[in-house]
């Protein structure tokens, strides 16, 4: 299972949605609500349901009524489409340095 560093701030994810040619929908967000909606029901056929408050989501397919992916589908890592959402919702997670990996890294 990939690690990350936390959940990306709203701005940032749905730059990146819009920049990916998702559809955003905050509506339920602007009403008070935690959920935000992406889509693509052109090129991805998906839909994701995305909570601001604790970073879970959950991926429907347009022909589904039950999820076909969540937050925690670790068996969906190698999908292009799966790690797209994980890096739009997500921070990456970086490398700390030690002082050993520092000083390799100068010299």
């Amino acid at each position: 299972m990939k690690m990350f560093k936390g959940n990306r701030n709203l701005e940032e994810i749905i730059q990146i949605a819009k920049d990916k040619n998702w559809e955003v929908d905050i509506e339920d967000f602007d009403k008070g609500g935690d959920w935000i909606w992406i889509r693509d029901l052109h090129d991805r056929l998906l839909q994701v349901v995305f909570n601001t408050f604790n970073g879970h989501f959950l991926v429907y397919s347009p022909v589904s009524d039950r999820p076909i992916a969540t937050h925690l589908s670790k068996e969906l890592d190698d999908k292009d489409w799966y790690n797209e959402l994980l890096h739009m919702f997500y921070e990456d997670k970086k490398e700390e340095l030690s002082s050993d990996n520092l000083k390799s890294s100068i010299v």
